[in-house]
């Protein structure tokens, strides 16, 4: 019986160790869906307009899936081109997929518009202020800082992580690699959360905790699980 108990009390050593070590030290945040309303919701719009589905035209405009070197939309984000440039390249993309572009879909995208969801960045501001560290990693564009830095505030994270500044952009595992060293946090004590799918997997593969959002009352919800706030 002795053996017995000892054998038990070593295990649930072990898992609280295991609990310890695995103890969550940052939280990661997307921009789009995730602190700001989703920009498929203005691609819906778009391809309302041109009779064609949001899946078809969030292909042409804002690339596959995977991460691909051709698309332009993807070549921004990387810092290769300029916003600019964008539109003008789209073309062939558009030919591909048979729909026809009025050459101001990537105006639109990255006009005002969208929503900033206060209840999300109220959560950051209390996950830091109780002492886990807090990341911003995003697929995003130069010319786009200075808009972003004033709609949510890049002061109240400990690391910004931008895919032009980085040179890779989600789903690629670079960009990951540099926010936990920019962290300084080992990967399977990041939680991280995005609209896309696709950004998810390679955090997984690395040993982060994902949160797959699909609306804020959502993402709240599972952050109380895996990032809870101790009460006061």
């Amino acid at each position: 019986m002795a053996a017995v108990e000892a054998a038990v009390d070593a295990a649930v050593e072990a898992a609280v160790d295991a609990a310890v070590d695995a103890a969550v030290e940052a939280v990661v945040f997307d921009f789009g869906g995730v602190l700001i309303s989703p920009i498929v919701e203005k691609v819906a719009v778009l391809a309302e307009r041109r009779n064609t589905t949001m899946h078809e035209l969030l292909h042409v405009l804002l690339g596959p899936r995977d991460s691909g070197p051709d698309h332009p939309w993807h070549r921004c984000e990387r810092g290769e081109i300029a916003v600019a440039d964008i539109q003008g390249l789209l073309d062939p993309w558009a030919a591909e997929a048979g729909i026809t572009l009025h050459g101001d879909e990537i105006d639109v995208l990255l006009e005002g518009g969208y929503r900033v969801l206060t209840d999300v960045i109220d959560r950051v501001d209390a996950l830091r202020a109780a002492g886990y560290r807090t990341g911003l990693l995003t697929n995003t564009f130069l010319e786009f800082r200075e808009t972003m830095d004033a709609d949510i505030g890049f002061h109240r994270f400990d690391v910004v992580v931008e895919s032009f500044a980085v040179g890779a952009r989600k789903p690629e595992p670079a960009i990951y690699e540099a926010t936990a060293a920019m962290l300084g946090v080992a990967h399977e004590r990041i939680v991280y959360l995005d609209d896309f799918d696709q950004n998810l997997e390679p955090a997984t593969a690395l040993g982060w905790r994902t949160i797959h959002v699909t609306g804020p009352e959502q993402s709240l919800a599972a952050l109380d699980e895996l990032a809870p706030i101790p009460r006061r």
